[in-house]
């Protein structure tokens, strides 16, 4: 039987009826005697356009496209629009961060490419042959969408000021991690951000707090903080902790950024979080995990400063009392007291990259000056 929807395509390129008819996929066979297929192929089409055989009665034909026929020639090419879609889209949204901040990379490109390799699937199982004659379109179709799509999402990010944040990180004293290349500071009044994004419940978060509430003392006046401890169905239970929920800062070094959950049950939700907060969350803390630390927008910490193992079965005056008289439990006071160091020569290493004179301490602690020297 002809294929009357090759035919038609290969007309739309210009091929004239005698290049039609010697194509194979065309399936045409002029009929015994007939020396010009071109020509009796041409007949035999308008013949079948106008509706009547060559006896000239009313021809009764099959339905020109059925279901399954346009269903598969749909799903073929749309496969491919859709995957070619998923794959621009991917490296734009994944390498360029305030794209990814607006729309997230992976999920909505498994969600493309799960969708588009359905479409191929069902094409193959409806497969017509035809693949080869459809594929630069969709091609060519979904190559345009995804650069549409990308840099509109792009242009959007720039309007909105959502930070562009390198994604190569290098290792850092203390476990920290810098940026490479670095980032433009996070600046709020010309003073470099201090972000803390964590929960009450999390005794991750809790154990960290006294390094983090002791940093903090140094560099300003902390005011509004509150003692409680970590959730009690969790791992290490009821950990003493520093809570920052109500917390007032004020300071001539840094500006201080807190989103901490103050649900202190096991299915404790978060804040909602600013586009440049989730900027640095997507970049660098892609899972969520707390508690989450970034200095100056150059240097971040993911996960626990200090082991809450070793303050179980305390309480918060109890941390309270040693970080005031080490003597009375020096190495509680000296696990917390060393990542408040490192803390600290954070602080003063971005002070120093924004131009800032840093603290006091930052030339007169010993162990402050050598942490600075080793950060890049």
């Amino acid at each position: 039987m002809v294929d009357w929807d090759r035919v038609e395509r290969l007309r739309s390129k210009g091929m004239d009826w005698e290049e039609i008819a010697s194509d194979p996929k065309v399936n045409y066979t002029a009929p015994e005697g007939v020396e010009d297929s071109g020509r009796a192929l041409k007949t035999l089409y308008y013949t079948r356009k106008s509706g009547r055989s060559q006896s000239g009665k009313k021809r009764v034909d099959a339905p020109k496209a059925t279901f399954s026929g346009q269903f598969k020639n749909f799903l073929i090419p749309g496969g491919e629009g859709i995957l070619v879609l998923g794959l621009v889209w991917f490296p734009v949204a994944y390498f360029v961060s305030y794209v990814g901040v607006l729309t997230p990379a992976v999920p909505y490109v498994i969600l493309v490419l799960v969708v588009g390799a359905v479409f191929l699937a069902l094409g193959a199982v409806f497969g017509t042959g035809r693949l080869a004659d459809n594929w630069k379109k969709p091609l060519a179709l979904g190559l345009v969408v995804g650069l549409v799509i990308s840099g509109g999402v792009a242009l959007a990010g720039v309007s909105l000021g959502v930070p562009n944040l390198a994604r190569v990180t290098v290792a850092e004293p203390g476990g920290w991690q810098g940026e490479t290349p670095r980032n433009t500071p996070w600046e709020t009044n010309s003073l470099p951000v201090v972000f803390f994004m964590g929960s009450i419940a999390c005794p991750y978060c809790s154990a960290s707090s006294w390094a983090f509430q002791a940093a903090l003392q140094n560099v300003g006046t902390l005011t509004g903080t509150q003692y409680g401890t970590s959730n009690p169905q969790d791992v290490y239970p009821n950990t003493p902790e520093v809570e920052f929920v109500s917390a007032t800062f004020v300071s001539n070094y840094i500006s201080l950024d807190v989103k901490e959950g103050a649900d202190d049950s096991s299915t404790a939700s978060m804040p909602a979080l600013s586009l440049d907060e989730q900027a640095y969350v997507s970049t660098y803390d892609g899972q969520g995990s707390i508690p989450y630390f970034v200095v100056g927008g150059i240097y971040v910490h993911v996960g626990t400063l200090v082991d809450p193992s070793i303050l179980q079965g305390m309480s918060p005056s109890t941390v309270a009392g040693i970080m005031t008289n080490p003597s009375s439990n020096p190495s509680v006071y000296n696990a917390i007291h060393q990542q408040q160091l490192y803390f600290e020569a954070y602080i003063v290493k971005a002070d120093m990259i924004a131009g800032i004179t840093p603290p006091t301490f930052g030339s007169d602690n010993g162990t402050v000056q050598s942490i600075v020297s080793a950060i890049s």
